[in-house]
């Protein structure tokens, strides 16, 4: 930890990449909005996620901190693109804070989510929530509807989740029916939802009987890593996004960390082996962030107390936010063509 991240997590309040702090119905139409999510009330082994977003948020001053470097700002190259990124005068990237926490009331939880996701979604802007516990994108996912649905009531929504499990059962005996094992059945079980996909399956036994033919009986498919590996990235993603957007209005992505193998991203409660790399995982937020249809944005189970390498979990979920939002919230200017990046990057 450098002395800034120091200074930052120890002395006072931390904001996502350092955005300004504001309240949910301040945030502008066209912005992103950054909403700590503290659970971990509600999984089956490990807790401990309520310590990610201050995590996440402490980790994003590492990259924030490349564009107050300079005496000047001077903004970076995309080595891809040749479009050049600057922090834009005025911002377009808010940190509303944390949700209010009821450890011991799962309803009451779940409201204390929607009620923000909805009015920044209802005032035009992007939610992106930094959990907790992988329960929060099915609390998410109503605010995200019902924000959504104050300016268009009858909108669809497509869902897809980038993760090494399905979470789809029904109900487990020690938990019941609401908790991080279960969002997807729940969601799947919403009026609005439209097509849901999985990408980044991880794993031989993921699914059971039921949840097969309910996704064989509702369209819904997955995508192994196995498959991914097998076809490539970019095809069974982008194949993955079409069918999740088919007859949507908006698209909901969930990225739960332990999608990305555990060599790569240790702090995390179910960890999987021969997962994605921290680098696939990072490609595919990239093509995630073209799509045009984009509302809702989350990253998950990110537990540090097992976090390892100076936090490299944390900084892989700070990176895996900036990889989706990056051309929403900086200036982008087309700069140099892809002779003169040929020129220099071989």
């Amino acid at each position: 930890m450098n002395q800034l991240e120091f200074v930052h997590e120890h002395l006072g309040p931390v904001s996502f990449f350092r955005a300004p702090m504001v309240r949910p119905d301040e945030v502008p139409e066209g912005s992103v909005a950054v909403l700590g999510v503290p659970t971990d009330s509600w999984v089956l082994s490990y807790n401990g996620q309520r310590y990610g977003p201050r995590a996440v948020r402490a980790a994003s001053l590492y990259l924030a901190g490349y564009y107050g470097l300079q005496p000047e700002p001077v903004g970076y190259v995309n080595s891809l693109t040749g479009d050049v990124w600057t922090i834009p005068d005025e911002p377009r990237l808010f940190d509303v804070g944390d949700v209010r926490i009821y450890q011991q009331d799962v309803h009451k939880q779940i409201e204390a989510i929607v009620e923000p996701v909805a009015t920044i979604t209802s005032r035009g802007a992007m939610p992106v929530l930094l959990g907790g516990d992988h329960f929060i994108p099915y609390p998410g996912y109503l605010g995200f509807v019902r924000g959504l649905q104050e300016r268009k009531p009858d909108a669809k929504v497509g869902f897809l989740t980038i993760d090494g499990h399905f979470d789809l059962w029904d109900e487990f005996k020690d938990l019941g029916r609401l908790n991080h094992g279960t969002f997807a059945r729940r969601i799947a079980e919403h009026e609005s939802v439209g097509n849901m996909v999985w990408w980044g399956l991880n794993g031989i036994n993921i699914l059971q009987p039921d949840q097969l033919e309910l996704c064989r009986d509702r369209g819904f498919i997955g995508y192994t890593v196995r498959s991914i590996h097998k076809r490539g990235l970019e095809e069974t993603l982008t194949e993955a996004l079409e069918r999740a957007c088919e007859g949507a209005d908006r698209l909901y992505v969930t990225f739960d960390i332990d999608v990305t193998d555990g060599a790569h991203a240790p702090g995390t409660n179910s960890m999987v082996f021969g997962g994605l790399t921290s680098g696939e995982a990072l490609e595919a937020l990239d093509i995630v962030a073209k799509c045009e249809l984009l509302g809702a944005f989350d990253v998950a189970e990110i537990l540090p107390r097992f976090d390892s390498g100076a936090g490299r979990t944390a900084r892989l979920a700070a990176h895996a936010v900036m990889a989706v939002i990056s051309d929403r919230v900086l200036d982008v200017e087309p700069r140099y063509d892809r002779a003169t990046l040929d020129a220099v990057l071989r």
